[in-house]
């Protein structure tokens, strides 16, 4: 058994990724004893299950230096943090750009699974981004729920000059954080960020109907006489 090309490494379809008895997860097929891509996407290998799976690059969010973005820290290295901005790549994340004063152990500044508000400082001809952290409001996100939207639907959820989500938070008495990276972070009472969250992919799955602020606000007042009543 022999894995061919690196986890999260960019592949096309015929792509080769391994061969051998794999077990088969999403976006691959098996000719004889190698493994091949059907899609355009990310190679990903699940080491318990001994599985090989391609996630489609659909959807993905392209970095752009001046974002701001949530990520979730994917691991802690010697000299700076790997961070999941749901991009085809880990940005990377140097001690520099996210602390004042040194320290020797990064995690106990931000481990592995943390959510961090970020800036994109820097990203290079493929896409691969440095984050900065080191100055309000940007740094670690404490509690809350993230939920996930389309990285092209973000304009229709912070709406024109910020009307939509300026209403939401608003309506909601909830503080909310919005990535140009499609994840949006939300902290409330527990009822609150199920609703939100409800609004929220409404946004995402309506985001081509006119009058949709108001809509959304129709919504929230109707849903929320519940919790009311």
């Amino acid at each position: 058994m022999e894995l061919m090309v690196s986890e999260r490494e960019l592949v096309v379809p015929g792509t080769l990724l391994a061969k051998g008895k794999y077990s088969l997860g999403d976006g691959v097929t098996r000719e004889g004893n190698e493994i091949f891509s059907t899609l355009l996407g990310l190679f990903y290998f699940d080491e318990g299950k001994k599985m090989v799976r391609v996630v489609p690059l659909e959807g993905k969010y392209l970095p752009k230096a001046g974002d701001t973005v949530i990520g979730r820290i994917d691991k802690v290295l010697p000299g700076k943090w790997l961070v999941d901005i749901n991009s085809p790549y880990l940005a990377s994340l140097d001690p520099k750009s996210a602390l004042h004063d040194r320290i020797e152990d990064l995690s106990k500044v931000y481990d592995v699974g943390d959510l961090v508000f970020a800036k994109i400082d820097y990203v290079d001809e493929i896409y691969n981004a440095s984050l900065f952290t080191k100055s309000m409001p940007y740094g670690k996100l404490r509690g809350g729920v993230l939920v996930e939207i389309r990285p092209t639907r973000v304009p229709r959820l912070i709406g024109k000059k910020g009307s939509m989500i300026y209403m939401i938070k608003q309506e909601t008495k909830s503080k909310i954080l919005v990535g140009q990276n499609g994840l949006v972070w939300v902290k409330g009472n527990s009822d609150m960020e199920g609703l939100i969250k409800k609004v929220i992919e409404l946004i995402d799955n309506e985001a081509h109907i006119s009058g949709l602020t108001d809509k959304m606000k129709e919504y929230l007042e109707s849903e929320m006489k519940d919790f009311n009543s």
